[in-house]
């Protein structure tokens, strides 16, 4: 619901209707069109350096970061593996998310602090898990 595609485009396309001044430039790569953001157009945006599509991904790797420090209090992991759509902006993401993690983790000093890495198979990474277990499975 927070670190996806969906949720790039959702959060664009809200910038767009409260401030098209400030999404200027994402309007223009949707040709005008909020309807028409979607998550490949923020990730454009956010690389050639737009403010407001850098601070929608700032804004998904806080709200990642949280949900893995969630996570990592309940289930104690060594690594978190990010996968899907949106792990191909890794580098606009994942920096957010590991600061975020870091600074949220509880009782972070006591316990190792997990890693956070990109899936090898990005946005295949759900696909391939499943087409592996199911061939494990028959």
């Amino acid at each position: 619901m927070y670190a996806s595609g969906t949720a790039l485009a959702r959060d664009a396309q809200e910038l767009a209707a409260v401030s098209p001044l400030q999404a200027h430039r994402l309007l223009e790569l949707a040709n005008g069109d909020a309807a028409q953001l979607t998550g490949p157009l923020v990730t454009a945006a956010a690389r050639e350096g737009d403010p407001a599509a850098v601070e929608i991904y700032s804004a998904m790797g806080h709200w990642l970061g949280r949900g893995l420090a969630n996570l990592a209090a309940i289930i104690d992991p060594t690594i978190f593996v990010i996968g899907g759509g949106v792990s191909q902006a890794g580098d606009l993401l994942i920096p957010h998310a590991r600061e975020t993690l870091e600074r949220t983790l509880t009782g972070r000093g006591y316990r190792p602090m997990p890693g956070v890495t990109l899936a090898l198979f990005g946005p295949e990474a759900g696909l391939v898990g499943a087409a592996d277990l199911a061939r494990r499975r028959v």
